[in-house]
C-alpha cells in the first residue's frame, strides 16, 4: 500500500486526505465483495430533517449468540466535532461502506449512525443522538430484521467509536444523564483513539476550535471531558460498566498517546486490572478504519472481533 506519508508524521490534519486518497484505488478493486452485503438506510429520530439516518448491513453467515439472535455492532465514526458522515462523498464512499461489510462479513449486524455536528449542537448533543440511534434499534427490532435471518440480538450491543466518535460513546457511557437512559446495557465498550482528557501540555486543541465550540469553556472542558466523567462515578458504577476495549494505531499524534497511558491507568487503578488493549500495528490516526475491507492492514479488526465473540451469551 503505497501512502506517502513520513512515519514520524501524525499530525491529523496533514494525514487525513493522503490515507483516504491512498485507500481509494483498493477499496474499488475490492468493491464487488464489499458490496456482497445488504446495506439498508433508516431513520432513527423523525423530529428532525438531517443527520438523523443510519445504516445497517447486513451479514451473510451471522454469528449466532446462544439465543440464536445476531449481535450488533454500533460504530461511531469520528471527524473532530465538526466533520463526518457515515456515507462519504465519492471518490471516498467505500470508505464507511467497507467497514460496515468487514463486521458483517464476520457475523455481526453492523449499524452506522449519523449524528449532529458543531455548530449546530453543544455538548452532550452528539452522544445524545447515539443515544438515540442505539435506543431505536433497541425498539425496532422488527424493522431493521429480514425474512430469511435470524433476528437482531439486542441484548448483544457492543459500541465502537473512533476519535471525535470514541469521546462521544465515552460520555455516552459514563455521564449519567445520559447512561442511564440507554435502554440495553452494552455488552462491550471499544475506545479507539480519542482523547481522555482534553488540557494537554504543548497542545491548542482544548483551547480553541470545533472542540472549545463543543466542549464550552476550558472550566467546562474540564467538567465534561470522559476522565472527569470517569472520576465522577462510584466505585460501583465503575465496576458495573461493561467491559472495555481500548483501541489505538501505532503511530497517533502525541497527544493521543498521553491521554491513551493516562486512561489505562485510570482504568486500571478502578477496575483492579489492566485492559486488554490492540495496537494497530503500522498504522497512523486514519488508516485502521480504512484498512478494513482493503485486505491490507485488517489484524487489528479481526482481534477486534475476535473480542467480541468470546462475549456472546
Amino acid at each position: 500500500m503505497a501512502i506517502t506519508i513520513r512515519r514520524d508524521e501524525t499530525a491529523i490534519p496533514s494525514i487525513n486526505l493522503r490515507t483516504l486518497a491512498a485507500f481509494v484505488p483498493i477499496l474499488d478493486e475490492r468493491k464487488a465483495d464489499i458490496e456482497k452485503i445488504d446495506r439498508k438506510t433508516f431513520v432513527y429520530n423523525d423530529t428532525r430533517n438531517s443527520r438523523n439516518e443510519l445504516d445497517v448491513y447486513y451479514p451473510l453467515n451471522p454469528t449466532l449468540t446462544k439465543d440464536g439472535k445476531i449481535p450488533i455492532l454500533v460504530f461511531v465514526y469520528g471527524g473532530g466535532f465538526n466533520t463526518g458522515s457515515r456515507q462519504f462523498p465519492e471518490p471516498y464512499s467505500m470508505g464507511y461502506r467497507a467497514l460496515g461489510s468487514f463486521y458483517a462479513h464476520r457475523g455481526f449486524i453492523t449499524v452506522i449512525p449519523d449524528y449532529r455536528l458543531v455548530p449546530e449542537v453543544h455538548f452532550p448533543a452528539a452522544s445524545e443522538d447515539i443515544r438515540d440511534a442505539v435506543n431505536w434499534i433497541f425498539n425496532n427490532v422488527d424493522t431493521i430484521s429480514t425474512p430469511t435471518m435470524p433476528s437482531p440480538d439486542v441484548d448483544d450491543i457492543f459500541i465502537m467509536g473512533h476519535s471525535a466518535g470514541d469521546v462521544h460513546t465515552k460520555v455516552l457511557a459514563l455521564y449519567p444523564p445520559l447512561r442511564d437512559t440507554t435502554q440495553p446495557r452494552f455488552k462491550g465498550l471499544i475506545w479507539c483513539a480519542g482523547p481522555w482528557f482534553l488540557d494537554i501540555e504543548g497542545e491548542r486543541f482544548h483551547i480553541e476550535g470545533p472542540t472549545q465550540q463543543y466542549f464550552g469553556s476550558q472550566v467546562q472542558q474540564k467538567e465534561r471531558e470522559p476522565r472527569a466523567l470517569w472520576n465522577g462515578l462510584s466505585d460501583e458504577e465503575i465496576k458495573n460498566l461493561p467491559d472495555i476495549l481500548p483501541v489505538r494505531a501505532e503511530r497517533e499524534p502525541r497527544s493521543l498517546l498521553i491521554t491513551w497511558g493516562e486512561m489505562l491507568s485510570d482504568i486500571e487503578k478502578r477496575r483492579g486490572e489492566m485492559p486488554q488493549t490492540i495496537i494497530s500495528k503500522g498504522h497512523n490516526h486514519i488508516s485502521p478504519n480504512w484498512a478494513l475491507g482493503s485486505g491490507e492492514g485488517e489484524e487489528w479488526g479481526e482481534e477486534v472481533v475476535k473480542w467480541m465473540k468470546a462475549r456472546l451469551d
